[in-house]
């Protein structure tokens, strides 16, 4: 079974509907609310544990592979989102959490995608508070992930760069690094959504090639770009704006 379903891409978040498919194990910079379409979800933590709910919320960088074989839905918020920071509320610190469904936004089955994903980011409109350099620095580096490195943007917020890092580190949850490969795949999967070929998409991304690409996608997505793209040329994808 493919990933033959349909994508729309957010401001600050992502959705996808349609069958699970392969995936290996891999770490997402976002946070992950899985639901599932039918009966329930299965996800597989990297130390063995299995977890199987209706609704189930995976913290960033935790390992983690979708073993369900039915149609599920998956939001993935940044970490900088209201949405993302209602969702980690959620899941009491813990990893991977099992939820009640009314505790997620509703999804109608006629409800559009793109509707859905707008109502759920609309739902916290406002961006959560950051140090203002901090802030400065993200939307500098969301402009064009590809072309401005993570010193750039430290010039630009007036902070060295061990000190942007080190606030990234302590607000985002996680690297600065690691968010920024998450915005240049973001970037590439617009493309495909846009029917640019892999080594476009690739370029669209700021990845110095193919193969970077390839292997950024696995590690945070644990499926390849041309997986991806086969699910782009049969589904619905497209872009929204919150």
């Amino acid at each position: 079974m493919n990933w033959a379903g349909e994508f729309v891409f957010g401001q600050s978040a992502a959705a996808y509907r349609g069958p699970s498919a392969d995936n290996s194990f891999h770490a997402h910079a976002a946070i992950q609310l899985v639901l599932a379409g039918t009966g329930e979800a299965t996800i597989n933590a990297a130390d063995g544990r299995v977890f199987v709910g209706e609704a189930i919320v995976i913290r960033p960088l935790v390992v983690h592979a979708l073993s369900s074989r039915t149609e599920v839905m998956l939001l993935y918020a940044e970490p900088q989102s209201m949405l993302a920071s209602h969702l980690q509320s959620l899941t009491q610190h813990a990893n991977i959490s099992i939820l009640k469904p009314s505790a997620v936004p509703r999804f109608e089955p006629s409800e559009p995608l793109d509707r859905w994903l707008a109502r759920a980011s609309g739902s916290f409109p406002q961006r959560r508070t950051f140090d203002a350099r901090l802030a400065k620095a993200l939307d500098f580096l969301s402009c064009e992930p590809g072309s401005h490195s993570i010193r750039d943007a430290a010039m630009q917020s007036g902070l060295s760069e061990s000190r942007l890092r080190a606030l990234a580190r302590a607000q985002l949850g996680l690297p600065l690094s690691t968010w920024l490969i998450w915005r240049k795949l973001e970037r590439a999967a617009r493309g495909i959504s846009e029917g640019e070929s892999l080594s476009m998409a690739a370029v669209s991304g700021g990845f110095a090639d193919q193969a970077h690409f390839a292997r950024a996608m696995r590690r945070m997505f644990g499926i390849t770009p041309r997986s991806a793209q086969s699910s782009a040329l049969s589904g619905g994808n497209r872009s929204v704006q919150e």
